[in-house]
């Protein structure tokens, strides 16, 4: 679900989210809010590659 972080303060299942709080939300309930909410945009992750440290030898 995509992350919102709240434009003033939000009651969401029962727990209230401050000003500024992040919020997971459907897409309808976030377009449904309009202006209360701002859409996060987390970059996707990317695997992480196997890098191994190079031994030095002197």
């Amino acid at each position: 679900m995509p992350k919102y972080i709240a434009n003033g303060y939000l009651l969401h299942q029962g727990k209230i989210i401050p000003t500024g709080g992040k919020v997971e939300l459907t897409k309808e309930q976030g377009d449904r809010l309009g202006d209360k909410v701002t859409l996060v945009d987390e970059p996707k992750k990317e695997p992480k590659k196997d890098s191994k440290a190079k031994k030095e030898t002197k």
